[in-house]
C-alpha cells in the first residue's frame, strides 16, 4: 500500500542546509498498522509528510496505493489525498461548526442525503452519535481527536496518518483512541501509519515498526522482534522507556544501596521470548543447576497478541553453574544479560 523508495527531505535555512530524511526506504502492506518512532528531531513527521506529499522529497520515489505521487500533477495529486486521511495531534478542528459540520466538511459537492449518511454513521463509529450538535469546545480531549478520526474516514480512505495523535492525552484516553484506531483497522481495512515518540503506543497498537534516528531508519521489522532483541541503542532506549526491568539501573545507583551483591552473586537479566514464558525456567535452575536465585524485578506483556517478558535476578552458587544454567537459558530462547556480579 505504501512503498517509499530513496526518500530524501532537505531544507534550506539560510547558508545552511538542513537534511530532514536521509534516503529512507520501506514498504508497509495494506491493512497493516506500522509505526514509525524517534525522538524529536529524528524526521518521523517530516517522512509523514512526504507521505502524503504536503513536503515533497528532495529525492526518491512515493508510491501509495500502486500511484507514483510524486510523478503526478498537482490536480491528480489533490485527488490522490482524498484517499490519504491525516490526523494531528492539536485535532485541528473548526471551532465555529458543529461536531456534525466538522466531519461533513470535506464532502461538500455530495447530496444533503449523502453526507448526511456518512456523517451519522461515522459519528455512530466513533462513538459520538449524541454529540453531532456539540461544538469543540464542549468536548474534551478524547472526543476532539475522534471528531478527527471521524472526518479524516469521510473520504473513505485507503490510507490514514496518524502523527502523534494521542500525544496531547491522558493514558487512559489514549488507550481508547488506540482501541477506536484498531477498530477502525479490522473494520474498514484503512493502512494505518502511526508517528509518535512513545513505544507504548507502538507496543499497544502496531505489527510493523520503523525507528529513526537523524533522519534515517536505523532499525525495523516486526513489533515482537524488535522489543525482544533490539539492535539499536536508541532502539534500546525506546524498549527500557516502558519496561520496568529497566530500573535496575536505578537501584544499582542509588546511594543507599538497596541491592547487595555477595561474592560469586550474578546479577543477571533474563529476556523471555515468545515460546519460553510458560515454561518452569527459574525452579528448573533451582533444582538442575543448585542455584540460589532471588527475584529482583519481573515483567510479562502481550505484543501483538505474544507474550514477552522477562526477569531481573540475582543467581549465586557458583561461576560454573551459573555459566552452564545460561547455555540452557539460551537453548530455550532466553537471553542473558550480565548486569553486575560480586
Amino acid at each position: 500500500m505504501i512503498r517509499l523508495e530513496h526518500v530524501s527531505k532537505r531544507f534550506e535555512a539560510g547558508k545552511h542546509t538542513v537534511e530532514a530524511v536521509k534516503d529512507v526506504t520501506l514498504h508497509i502492506e495494506q491493512g497493516k498498522i506500522a509505526g514509525i518512532i524517534g525522538f524529536s528531531g529524528a524526521g518521523k513527521s517530516t517522512l509523514a509528510r512526504c507521505i502524503n506529499l504536503l513536503e515533497r522529497p528532495t529525492e526518491g520515489k512515493v508510491i501509495v496505493g500502486g500511484a507514483e505521487l510524486t510523478a503526478l500533477s498537482e490536480r491528480q495529486l489533490r485527488e490522490k489525498r482524498k484517499k490519504i486521511g491525516m490526523i494531528f495531534q492539536h485535532f485541528n478542528l473548526f471551532a465555529s461548526r458543529t461536531v456534525y459540520g466538522n466531519v461533513a466538511y470535506p464532502l461538500k459537492g455530495k447530496s444533503k442525503k449523502e453526507i448526511d449518511q456518512k456523517v451519522r454513521s461515522l459519528l455512530e463509529l466513533v462513538g459520538l452519535a449524541d454529540k453531532a450538535e456539540a461544538y469543540p469546545s464542549q468536548l474534551s480531549g478524547g472526543q476532539k481527536q475522534r471528531v478527527a478520526i471521524a472526518r479524516a474516514l469521510a473520504n473513505d480512505p485507503e490510507v490514514l496518518l496518524s502523527d502523534e495523535a494521542t500525544s496531547a492525552l491522558d493514558p487512559e484516553t489514549t488507550r481508547s483512541i488506540l482501541r477506536l484506531l484498531k477498530e477502525v483497522n479490522r473494520t474498514l481495512g484503512v493502512t494505518i501509519v502511526v508517528i509518535t515518540h512513545e513505544m507504548q503506543v507502538i507496543k499497544e497498537i502496531c505489527g510493523q515498526v520503523y525507528v529513526m534516528e537523524g533522519g534515517q531508519v536505523v532499525e525495523s521489522g516486526d513489533v515482537f522482534q524488535v522489543f525482544a532483541s533490539p539492535r539499536q541503542a536508541v532502539t534500546r532506549r525506546f524498549v527500557d522507556s516502558t519496561s520496568s526491568l529497566s530500573r535496575i539501573r536505578e537501584l544499582l545507583d542509588d546511594p543507599a544501596r538497596p541491592i547487595q551483591l555477595h561474592p560469586g552473586d550474578w546479577l543477571l537479566r533474563l529476556n523471555y521470548l515468545e515460546r519460553s514464558t510458560s515454561e518452569a525456567l527459574i525452579s528448573t535452575l533451582s533444582r538442575q543447576f543448585e542455584l540460589d536465585i532471588n527475584i529482583l524485578l519481573g515483567s510479562i506483556e502481550l505484543i501483538d497478541g505474544n507474550p514477552l517478558g522477562g526477569l531481573v535476578v540475582i543467581a549465586g552458587g557458583g561461576h560454573d553453574k551459573i555459566t552452564a544454567a545460561a547455555d540452557y537459558l539460551s537453548e530455550r530462547n532466553v537471553l542473558v544479560e550480565v548486569i553486575s556480579h560480586g
